[in-house]
């Protein structure tokens, strides 16, 4: 009976030991099916199954960076339109936004966007500045305490001055803070805000690339805003072309008062910082488009004094090729007097024609000249007005029908 127990004691043994070996191999087996397949994900639930194993303990998905970037696009594509109801057109403006591109792969713009929000950051804000979404959460709380430092009304008129350094920031907001008590508007953002009749945070946008306007003396500065308000100066012609008010209040009103003489129609700031002679030119380009003009109003109404049209007429003429209405009344004239006096061609030939206005008067002699010296007088002013090429081919065509006279025909003389 001993004997028969340890018999069957090492037996059990055995089929132990085996049954271990198997379920080795077998997993073995699975784990070296598995790493061989990480590119085909069915191969391995179909292993895994095949062996008994559980789906969802054995499904092996590889990792791949662009569908998590993806992801992170689409969350905050979402979140933007879930909170502003920004249309398709508007998130692809904010999305390609080169900071907002090179910024939300590598970490989350909500909690920005969730302080930027709480501040009153409003929907136009992100679409004019997209690039608030990528500025780091830290420090842009630091940024936020600056602003709200010197007393303003909105967050979003000062929203530009977000993309500064805190350093620059910090100096700024110091020279602005400092100024508290000398205008009853607060600082300089909201004083040229009043003076030139446009929104704050129109102001800060231009300001926000030329610091040196908040951080000039005072005097000088108020100085050369009055002179550009006294002198009719566009207020957005101000702001786009700030560089004026580094010249002395003094030579600002001197060039102001030589362009309001010259009966300039529009006085622009580059009037004050241009070279001398530019200046001059500029000046002299006025009061000869003056004498020429006379007594006529416009461009529109010399034209039709010349032409022998009514003014809607002459409209009508200059609408067909509405370059013409840029065009100096001087080279109008110019361009008039070779055409009707020397050329001989009629008021309507002119009129069919309205961009030879605009045609170089040199490049319209030297073709008149060179085609009458060939003994072509051209039915229409167009061939004067087309490229090289094609007057080029005009005239060769010209010259080989005159050699043979039995092929001329009208329709080879006429330019359509």
């Amino acid at each position: 009976m001993l004997r028969n127990l340890l018999r069957s004691f090492g037996t059990a043994l055995k089929l132990h030991a085996s049954t271990n070996t198997a379920q080795w191999h077998c997993s073995r087996r699975l784990l070296f099916s598995q790493y061989e397949n990480r590119e085909n994900p069915s191969k391995s639930l179909l292993i895994s199954a095949a062996l008994g194993g559980n789906e969802a303990d054995n499904d092996y998905v590889p990792y791949r960076r662009d569908h998590e970037t993806g992801t992170k696009a689409r969350v905050l594509m979402e979140t933007l339109r879930e909170r502003f109801r920004f249309t398709d057109d508007e998130l692809q403006r904010i999305m390609s936004d080169e900071l907002v591109h090179r910024t939300y792969r590598g970490k989350s713009l909500a909690l920005t966007l969730d302080t930027l929000q709480l501040e009153g950051v409003s929907r136009r804000s992100f679409l004019e500045y997209p690039w608030l979404l990528s500025l780091d959460d830290k420090r842009l709380e630091l940024k936020l305490q600056l602003i709200k430092s010197m007393d303003i009304k909105d967050i979003n008129h000062f929203v530009p001055f977000l993309r500064l350094t805190v350093p620059r920031l910090r100096k700024l907001v110091g020279a602005l803070n400092s100024e508290r008590g000398t205008m009853p508007q607060l600082n300089r953002v909201y004083y040229i805000s009043e003076k030139l009749q446009v929104s704050p945070d129109l102001v800060t946008k231009y300001l926000s690339k030329r610091l040196f306007i908040l951080e000039m003396p005072y005097e000088m500065f108020e100085k050369n805003l009055q002179h550009m308000i006294d002198y009719n100066v566009s207020p957005i012609n101000v702001l786009k072309d700030l560089w004026a008010f580094r010249y002395t209040p003094k030579s600002v009103e001197m060039r102001l008062e030589r362009a309001k003489r010259a009966k300039k129609d529009k006085i622009m700031p580059w009037m004050v910082r241009c070279p001398e002679p530019i200046l001059q030119r500029s000046l002299k380009l006025s009061l000869d488009e003056l004498k020429v003009l006379g007594q006529f109003s416009s461009v529109v109404e010399y034209l039709a004094h010349r032409l022998g049209f009514s003014v809607s007429e002459a409209k009508a003429i200059m609408d067909k090729h509405p370059q013409v209405h840029t065009v100096r009344v001087t080279k109008i004239k110019e361009v008039l007097d070779y055409l009707l006096d020397e050329a001989k061609f009629t008021r309507f030939e002119i009129a069919q024609v309205p961009r030879v206005l605009c045609h170089s008067l040199k490049t319209t002699k030297e073709r008149m000249e060179e085609l009458m010296s060939h003994g072509c007088r051209p039915s229409s002013l167009v061939i004067l007005c087309r490229s090289r090429r094609e007057y080029d081919k005009f005239l060769q065509h010209w010259i080989s029908q005159k050699r043979d006279p039995q092929v001329a025909t009208e329709k080879t003389l006429k330019v359509e």
